[in-house]
């Protein structure tokens, strides 16, 4: 039996048969969704907070790769986020470059996503690393093997496409020197097109990739976390964060922060002074209650089996 609270609803979970990938609460978290979350609270507020008590801070942004609506919702409540995708609006190709978004974001995000994005893959990683701010990081979820060997499925990948061929999906693809090649025994990660796995990572060559693109510094979560129910196994996905320097608080940030612990102390001043109203009138009560009850008519009332039961 396993036994957590789940740090994206704030669930308190009791699972017999826990796994890793698939969800083991309610709202659909999973290992490595739990793990993102933490990774974010830790870098944004040095502490492990559930997502659904972030403090409401819209003058952080945010941008989210394909992230799962059960998460994605949450963000969109407390930060300046949104949640892009390949194949549907809002659409967002981390390999192309977007100028006028360079140095626009304090977070990305992305669950389990790199690994299908066509190679060469430092492209999306360098324009990742200049959509964000100089203090911005990059929250990331992804499989890497044991064996720490990238492994590209496709290194020559240049103009292609997943086409139907009988019972099986294939890919086709014209290399840059017009050489033609046909690849089966794709993997496909629940479902096709976008999610085709274009690679395996290993640790070492995905730190270095990262590195490699302009971030300083590339954190490992890689200790179990039991009370938010992040243990981890063979089969779950790294989850890391990739800094381009310590993040910090912006001043707009830090008066929203100041503005809501006014706000909550100025509510908690009004419920006290309300307790202490109800007090005072309960003390009140009691007293004529007590009066009334050594009142002679209802002392006489009582011999005779009549009057209120004070």
């Amino acid at each position: 039996m396993v036994s957590f609270a789940c740090n994206v609803c704030g669930e308190f979970n009791e699972v017999e048969h826990f796994v890793t990938e698939p969800a083991t609460c309610r709202c659909g978290s999973n290992v490595r969704v739990r793990a993102l979350i933490h990774l974010l609270s830790m870098e944004l507020f040095d502490e492990s907070l559930p997502l659904v008590d972030f403090p409401k801070l819209k003058s952080i942004r945010g941008l989210g790769m394909s992230d799962k609506e059960g998460y994605a919702a949450i963000l969109a409540e407390k930060f300046d986020y949104t949640n892009t995708f390949y194949d549907r609006d809002p659409r967002m190709d981390f390999t192309e470059t977007h100028p006028q978004l360079q140095e626009t974001y304090d977070f990305i995000l992305s669950a389990d996503v790199i690994e299908h994005i066509a190679s060469p893959i430092e492209r999306a990683l360098e324009e990742t690393c200049r959509m964000l701010k100089p203090n911005g990081f990059f929250g990331v979820t992804v499989y890497c093997n044991p064996s720490d060997v990238l492994r590209e499925h496709f290194p020559e990948l240049h103009t292609y496409r997943t086409v139907a061929l009988g019972d099986e999906v294939v890919l086709i693809n014209r290399r840059e020197d017009g050489a033609l090649e046909i690849h089966d025994g794709l993997i496909f990660h629940g479902g096709s097109g976008a999610t085709l796995e274009m690679r395996e990572f290993g640790i070492t060559s995905l730190r270095e990739k990262l590195l490699g693109a302009g971030f300083r510094d590339v954190h490992l979560l890689s200790e179990d976390v039991p009370p938010i129910g992040v243990l981890f196994d063979k089969d779950v996905s790294q989850p890391l964060i990739a800094r381009k320097q310590p993040f910090s608080l912006s001043r707009a940030a830090v008066r929203e922060l100041l503005d809501q612990s006014l706000a909550a102390r100025e509510q908690v001043h009004k419920l006290e002074e309300e307790a202490a109203t109800l007090r005072e009138e309960a003390a009140i009560l009691s007293t004529r209650m007590k009066m009334a009850s050594e009142s002679r008519w209802v002392k006489l009332g009582r011999k005779f089996g009549l009057g209120p039961d004070l």
